[in-house]
């Protein structure tokens, strides 16, 4: 006859069964509670609520581990959050037993969205202390994720121009009416209820207008005035664009930031300084897509000491066309052009700076109403134009170091850097959504979601360190009154110092 094992609830335990027991020695859930106890909250901006009456507050770590682990765990709802500290036996270990409600959580990330951020960086500082961060190459990307209103409830100008002007149609034959069959009855206090809804929607339609013109506007998302309308897997959606700077060695994100510019033409400085403030320096080189093009920067931080690789334009290439730009000689004490079919192009005049154009000079050719091969060479009427501005020399020694082989494969190699990670985000993390308004909780909350990558690459390294067959790190407290000089997470107890595995 087998034996079968079946819960036995009615068991009595000679002993209380200890805390300790609870997880094992190498869940994520302990290296969670060591890097939070790690963190010096107060410097990174985390509020002291003193309570002296009163039922006391839940502590700042505590809530902080568990937005942590929520998000490790795909659990990023303050609502599940509440219930998972119920019913999963890791965050009632890590809570110790307490249950804080959705409304205590939610304060605490609204309250220290600057400080999670702060978070983020500390994640990046510890992955360079403990080697997963290389420095030598960047990869630079970004991605719409759409917001959580219905696009249905968005604002366009124009449609709303040609209801507005319908209404007023419709409003003016309505009062027509109105006024004839008064003129033959007994007038009505009261107008019809047709009459009445229209005048309705034309005050929601004025509303609509009037919101637009705030905002400078022609398309605009109620209450989330920050989306914008981009293009998102071959359709247009209202979006908000997540940036990442991902580290070649072991995928550590270095950077991360949303902002609502649809291009990501101009975002290439800024995410170097995001780096620059999170890592402490910028890699060796820093490789970004072609859409992050812009000499202006590209010189910015040539200057300043980065390096930055950008390959080309699909327009900017030659792709085997003997009349591309490219095929045009510059003269430089004559200041011309000379064509592939030796015509010259003249100096013109000067084209002032407009936006993110520098000041150019305009050469143009005046052999091209005669030439037999205008054709393949322009479309312009007047001759085919060259424009030359201060970016030249800068954008022929970029174009030399591109086909360099060591470039190529560099950006050849971008790709397999930095998209896995949005990836896994979207796929893996289940994330294509923003769940909190505005541009400040979304980065706050992409934040949070690059720190929770960046956690799991140090808990493997954690748990490789401190696995099941190694005593843990020391506590919390111990660690703290120790010496600074390795990191609390890294630190071997005395029984590792004394009997090395």
């Amino acid at each position: 006859m087998s034996h079968e094992m079946r819960a036995d609830h009615s068991q009595p335990f000679l002993l209380p069964p200890s805390m300790e027991d609870w997880v094992p020695p190498d869940h994520p859930v302990r290296f969670i509670r060591d890097f939070v106890a790690a963190l010096d909250l107060k410097a990174l901006g985390f509020r002291e609520r003193p309570s002296e009456v009163g039922r006391p507050h839940y502590a700042n770590d505590l809530l902080l581990s568990v937005w942590l682990y929520g998000y490790m765990e795909r659990i990023r709802s303050a609502r599940k959050l509440e219930h998972a500290c119920r019913t999963h036996m890791p965050l009632i270990w890590l809570t110790g037993m307490h249950y804080p409600d959705h409304n205590t959580l939610w304060r605490f990330w609204s309250a220290h969205g600057k400080a999670l951020r702060g978070v983020l960086r500390q994640s990046v500082l510890l992955a360079r202390q403990l080697g997963l961060v290389g420095m030598v190459v960047h990869a630079l990307d970004g991605t719409k994720i759409a917001v959580q209103s219905s696009p249905r409830s968005a604002l366009h100008r124009s449609d709303l121009e040609k209801l507005h002007a319908a209404i007023e149609e419709s409003i003016a034959a309505m009062e027509a009416a109105v006024e004839a069959e008064g003129a033959c009855e007994e007038p009505s206090s009261t107008l019809p209820d047709a009459l009445q809804e229209a005048h309705a929607r034309r005050a929601a339609i004025a509303e609509g207008l009037a919101q637009l013109d705030a905002h400078g506007q022609k398309h605009l998302m109620p209450g989330e005035t920050d989306a914008r309308m981009m293009q998102q897997a071959n359709r247009t959606a209202w979006a908000l664009n997540a940036q990442a700077v991902v580290d070649d060695a072991h995928g550590i994100v270095v950077g991360a930031d949303v902002t609502n510019e649809a291009a990501d033409f101009g975002q290439l400085g800024p995410m170097l300084d995001v780096v620059e403030e999170m890592a402490g320096a910028t890699a060796h080189t820093t490789v970004a897509d072609a859409v992050y093009r812009s000499a202006h920067q590209e010189i910015q931080a040539h200057e300043q000491g980065r390096g930055v690789l950008v390959p080309e334009h699909g327009r900017d290439k030659d792709n085997g066309n003997p009349y591309h730009r490219s095929q045009f000689e510059y003269d430089a004490e004559q200041d011309r052009y000379t064509c592939p079919e030796g015509q010259v192009l003249e100096y013109t005049h000067t084209k002032p700076a407009s936006g993110n154009k520098p000041e150019a000079r305009i050469y143009r050719c005046r052999a091209c109403k005669h030439c037999p091969v205008r054709s393949h060479c322009t479309t312009n009427k007047t001759g085919r134009t060259l424009r030359r501005d201060a970016y030249e020399e800068f954008r022929a020694q970029q174009r030399a170091h591109r086909e360099t082989p060591e470039a190529k494969a560099l950006m050849r190699r971008r790709k397999a850097i930095v998209e896995p990670l949005f990836g896994h985000i979207k796929e893996n993390m289940g994330f294509r959504r923003w769940s909190a308004r505005g541009l400040a909780n979304a980065t706050v909350q992409w934040s949070m979601l690059c720190l929770a990558v960046n956690l799991k690459k140090i808990y493997a390294r954690w748990k490789e360190q401190n696995g099941p067959n190694r005593p843990l790190p020391p506590s919390p407290r111990l660690a703290q009154r120790r010496s600074h000089a390795m990191h609390p997470l890294m630190r071997p107890t005395f029984r590792q110092r004394a009997h090395p595995a």
